[in-house]
């Protein structure tokens, strides 16, 4: 077979592995992208689910996307469009229901149903999160500092880190501290007072998550709501017109104007190792392609234990790669509807205010517990927390006239089964209990719903080759984070095998689509080369 050279090869077209090819070929490197799916974006990607019907079949919405990266790549020329999501939607069962948006004194009034101290807490928690928020910010287009302390760069590094962690006042450091290493469990129940305010500040913590609000270090979940923002408004969530794979595109069309060669369709067997130096890769057709550079946006367990082998690693290295803790317990499904979901709690004559934002399900605090012992011991949550949105109701683009999609994360669901189930034999049981649940919510659920798309854990894996489906490439959880993630030795990007480097979810800063892996990845490279 022909052996094509390049000077970098990115393996995965994810949004982070077209980042790392962009700002690689900003310098003049003759860069290939390989995507082993027929369409380029990994995980951040818009199809047609079902016919008529086209959605973020994966990843859903947007707010960690760095700014720094949207104006390097020109993102917006190449047709990057952002919607804003105002409001935020909490239904409950016995007809009641919380609904924030942008008014202040309205969400007072919401909070003032179930508390009259709890809007206060919640504002003051969120200003001391801001703080944090910025601090953490500062760290995430830069590698983390070695746990050894190799050089004067890594010592600068962690005495910065250490200057911004010291201007916050005595109660922010307290308070970061407790968001890094505490359980939610802990500082719910230190703010809030109403079971409702509790129940929405615990589903802060779940969307990429697997753990118990018990669980020391569960609470960083919380801090995604404040490092983020959409065209300069800080922690503002949104919506990308015509789904998130406009940003994939985007990327995707800046490097091809950069002279980047990216290839769908060409999934990687391998990763061609020689004298501990990479050397490029072998096709599952077994083509090969040369480069002195190779960046993986697979996530750690894939690029080491697969695609490089262990017999290439050092034995200590290896040992630490496999137990890395890999599960989001996610599933995703896609509606396809022909009409508007009514609410049993707030029935309304076609779009309205609640349909326009996040729609979060959750029973209470104690919901999280149940559904995540539940999985824990592998059985599917059964009633599971669901977080819902309905982008076609601000994108048309996305199905026709009077006709919506809405996604559903809908969460505790292992990936493995107990008693030696199967997914592909439980799927359909476990989506008709999903139905069955949301058309306590939705009673018109079952007239409106023309088709589905479900992703089990399962379905995660083999579509998007995330290893047990999870969606952050590594549970961020404080043991796998910053100069630890996903490994001391390979934390800075660069790894064991020399001209082999992570650009992916697996390293700093971690999941969600961010750009700053992939940012951080190629500012390495560039700096060894």
């Amino acid at each position: 077979m022909s052996n094509e050279q390049f000077d970098a090869i990115i393996v995965g077209g994810g949004h982070n592995g077209l980042t790392t090819a962009n700002y690689l070929a900003m310098q003049d490197l003759k860069v290939c992208v390989l995507e082993q799916r027929h369409i380029v974006g990994g995980a951040a990607v818009s199809e047609e689910f079902y016919p008529g019907y086209r959605n973020s079949i994966a990843s859903y919405v947007v707010s960690l996307l760095r700014p720094e990266i949207i104006a390097d790549l020109q993102l917006k020329k190449y047709g990057y469009q952002t919607l804003p999501l105002d409001n935020a939607f909490y239904p409950n069962l016995n007809g009641d229901y919380l609904l924030l948006g942008s008014d202040e004194n309205e969400n007072r009034q919401q909070f003032s149903k179930f508390s009259a101290t709890d809007y206060d807490s919640y504002q003051q928690l969120h200003s001391i999160i801001d703080k944090v928020g910025d601090v953490v910010a500062k760290q995430w287009l830069q590698a983390p500092p070695k746990l050894s302390g190799g050089g004067a760069t890594d010592l600068l590094s962690t005495v910065k880190l250490g200057l911004d962690f010291y201007k916050l006042d005595s109660d922010s450091r307290y308070r970061m501290l407790q968001l890094f290493i505490g359980a939610p469990e802990t500082m719910i129940e230190r703010w809030f007072e109403s079971d409702k305010i509790k129940a929405v500040m615990a589903q802060h913590c779940l969307p990429a998550s697997f753990t118990s609000l018990h669980q020391p270090g569960a609470s960083m979940a919380m801090l995604h709501h404040a490092v983020g923002g959409i065209d300069g408004k800080k922690g503002a969530w949104g919506y990308v017109k015509g789904g998130m794979g406009s940003i994939t595109q985007a990327m995707a069309e800046s490097a091809r104007d950069k002279g980047v060669m990216i290839k769908t369709n060409a999934g990687v067997a391998r990763i061609n190792i020689e004298n501990n130096t990479a050397t490029g890769v072998t096709l599952d057709d077994g083509q090969t392609l040369s480069a002195k550079i190779i960046a993986a946006n697979t996530d750690p367990k894939t690029t080491f234990l697969t695609l490089v082998g262990e017999q290439h690693l050092p034995k200590s290295f290896s040992k630490d790669i496999k137990v890395i803790r890999q599960e989001s317990a996610s599933l995703r499904m896609n509606l396809a509807l022909n009409g508007v979901p009514q609410f049993a709690c707030l029935p309304s004559e076609g779009i309205s205010a609640h349909h326009l934002g996040s729609i979060s399900i959750i029973e209470g605090k104690d919901h999280v517990e149940r559904a995540y012992r539940s999985a824990r011991a592998g059985i599917p949550a059964d009633p599971p927390i669901i977080e819902a949105f309905i982008p076609s109701t601000v994108d048309d683009s996305l199905a026709g006239p009077g006709h919506h999609v809405m996604s559903l994360l809908c969460k505790y669901m292992p990936y493995d089964l107990a008693d030696g189930k199967h997914w592909d034999q439980e799927k359909d049981k476990v989506v008709e209990n999903i139905f069955a649940y949301l058309r306590k919510y939705i009673p018109n659920l079952q007239d409106i719903l023309v088709g589905y798309q479900c992703l089990t854990p399962l379905d995660i894996e083999r579509t998007f080759g995330m290893t047990r489906g999870d969606i952050c490439h590594g549970r961020l959880e404080p043991d796998q984070l910053f100069s630890m993630r996903p490994h001391p030795d390979a934390a800075q990007y660069s790894t064991p095998i020399k001209g082999l480097y992570l650009c992916g979810s697996g390293s700093h800063p971690g999941g969600g689509v961010t750009g700053a892996p992939g940012h951080n990845a190629a500012k390495k490279i560039l700096q060894d080369l």
